[in-house]
């Protein structure tokens, strides 16, 4: 007698952009807002169905989710929060060298006045690009939840 293998699993998809695919696996946490509920509800994902999502206090349709957070789950966002670091990296280190060549050149912080727009501009713009990161998928318009199931041999 031959085994077969399955594989189950959540695909959430953007268009038809096949970079911005997100895939959600039997045993992993979902975290969704349905048409009911107004807030974010997590359960672990027990199986998956041609028709439904079976979670462990849940059974779920793919029409019944407005939502699902993917802060944690999206690989850009890592992309995101590391271009924000440098950012305040950057004007950190600004600040820095401008300080210590002020105390060099003139013994005292008078140099650091002139320029301290530019480090205190490169730590905002880091700040603000770090909270520019996906948070949720919206189940609407061209977004698309789709439950996949591959059998094999």
């Amino acid at each position: 007698m031959e085994e077969a293998f399955s594989q189950k699993f959540i695909l959430l998809q953007r268009g038809s952009n096949q970079k911005s695919r997100l895939k959600f696996e039997i045993g992993e946490d979902l975290t969704y807002k349905s048409k009911e509920l107004d807030f974010y509800v997590t359960d672990k994902i027990v199986d998956i169905t041609p028709e439904a999502i079976v979670l462990t206090e849940n059974l779920l349709v793919p029409s019944d989710i407005t939502s699902i957070y993917i802060k944690n789950k999206d690989p850009r966002n890592s992309t995101i929060k590391n271009l924000g670091y440098l950012g305040i990296g950057g004007g950190v280190i600004f600040l820095i060298a401008t300080s210590v060549n002020s105390l060099y050149q003139s013994g005292d912080l008078s140099q650091v006045g002139d320029t301290i727009a530019w480090p205190i501009g490169m730590v905002a713009g880091g700040f603000l690009i770090s909270k520019l990161q996906y948070k949720e998928f919206k189940n609407r318009g061209k977004n698309k939840i789709q439950l996949v199931i591959l059998y094999g041999e």
